[in-house]
């Protein structure tokens, strides 16, 4: 029994690393992720250009916390870079 508490307790010390605001935290960010590239999708299928360029200012504005990452989309730099002022200047 000891083990197990002890393994379970690291489990929860990584948890509590990854997410420091706990797990619904977690979800609710990722379904916040999820929604704004979904309706980011139908922006740009149904022509909305005002629409999309906001829904994805939204998404890399959430991406920003991990700028430093090796992954980050070289995109989204770029995208910054060209309509960096357009973007500010709506919000």
């Amino acid at each position: 029994m000891g083990v197990y508490q002890f393994v379970r307790d690291r489990q929860d010390d990584l948890r509590d690393e990854q997410h420091p605001e706990g797990h619904d935290a977690y979800v609710q960010s990722w379904r916040d992720a999820h929604e704004l590239s979904q309706d980011y999708a139908t922006a740009v299928h149904v022509g909305n250009t005002d629409e999309d360029r906001r829904l994805l200012e939204a998404l890399m504005a959430m991406a920003e916390q991990w700028e430093t990452h090796p992954d980050f989309p070289a995109a989204t730099r770029a995208v910054r870079a060209v309509h960096g002022a357009d973007f500010s200047a709506e919000q």
